[in-house]
């Protein structure tokens, strides 16, 4: 019969090649972290050495052990319960077909109905390194950057007039201003279904020109604002420049 023991064990080694051959892409082409948070790495690279290595354990190893399982089949077929086989074999092969198949995406402003959108998020992984942001020079902070100086600062009206140079996606927020729209980006802290986007308002008299999910790089100077009953930061706009997604579109608290 086609599933002998040599045939199933031969399909288990592929689907682990495939497994290891999906993460090893991802690793490769920059969209390993679409998924999960940068630091985590080292655990995809030993899941794909784990991978190859099981492939290489299974794979059927000489004609006598193919002659052995054919006998062994012939005999026993009955007991290998053949239709359950084949159905763990799909469902296991699942995840390398979905993965091979469906697009890389990065998330956009249509999670943010599920996500939610914060312009001070005060995960305590914000405030971590919020004297970091501090000590950076102002033009060189990122959205992330700018929230977690403002939630660790004791006096945010010290940010009035500093430079202000950020990328992000354009987010329409209804409870902005006309001449005012978000610049977001979505953090991990682990993994995409932990992801929360955050963002700085953007103060200018061409925000409706601008489209949701459009990449801008965004120069200006920071002004304080209120939002949701917070003192938030807000860039007065300078300059606006569409530009491409970034090969990383999330920021790592």
């Amino acid at each position: 019969m086609f599933l002998n023991t040599r045939n199933y064990r031969l399909l288990q080694a592929l689907i682990l090649l495939g497994l290891g051959a999906y993460f090893t892409w991802k690793i490769v082409s920059g969209t390993l972290f679409f998924y999960i948070n940068e630091r985590f790495l080292w655990l995809i690279i030993a899941g794909a050495i784990g991978f190859f290595v099981l492939a290489q354990a299974i794979w059927p190893r000489s004609a006598v052990e193919v002659d052995e399982h054919h006998h062994h089949d012939h005999d026993h077929e009955h007991t290998h319960g053949s239709s359950n086989r084949v159905w763990l074999l799909l469902i296991v092969s699942m995840p390398v077909l979905f993965g091979f198949l469906v697009p890389v995406q990065p998330l956009d402003t249509s999670a943010i109905e599920t996500k939610g959108f914060s312009t001070n998020a005060t995960l305590a992984s914000l405030n971590d390194s919020g004297s970091v942001a501090l000590s950076q020079p102002a033009d060189e902070r990122n959205v992330l950057d700018w929230i977690r100086a403002f939630n660790y600062s004791e006096d945010p009206s010290e940010f009035i007039g500093e430079p202000a140079d950020v990328v992000g996606f354009v987010y329409h927020d209804d409870r902005v201003d006309d001449d005012q729209f978000m610049v977001g980006r979505f953090a991990l802290s682990c993994c995409v279904a932990d992801a929360f986007a955050i963002g700085v308002a953007i103060d200018s008299p061409d925000a409706g020109e601008w489209k949701d999910n459009q990449w801008v790089h965004v120069r200006g100077t920071i002004e304080l604002a209120t939002f949701d009953g917070e003192i938030v930061p807000q860039i007065v706009a300078e300059s606006i420049k569409e530009v491409p997604v970034p090969p990383q579109p999330y920021l790592f608290p």
